[in-house]
């Protein structure tokens, strides 16, 4: 019964959409994976992932020590 309405519902509405409405269903097929698998390591998680691989910020200059304690 959900999936003839689900269907009906998708096909009135216009391709672009019906595109962001399989995108969302894989995405949450893809979590709905994730949450079933062993819960990872400390050096798995996404934590040790941002460690290892930071975010870089263009022409970024961080604060001397005497700079920082200045402020």
């Amino acid at each position: 019964m959900i999936q003839a309405e689900l269907i009906a519902t998708l096909e009135q509405l216009p391709t672009a959409k019906q595109a962001e409405v399989l995108d969302f269903a894989r995405f949450l097929v893809q979590r709905t994976q994730l949450d079933q698998t062993e819960p990872k390591t400390l050096a798995e998680s996404s934590l040790a992932q941002w460690i290892r691989n930071p975010l870089g910020v263009k022409d970024f200059q961080p604060l001397s020590r005497e700079d920082a304690n200045a402020r």
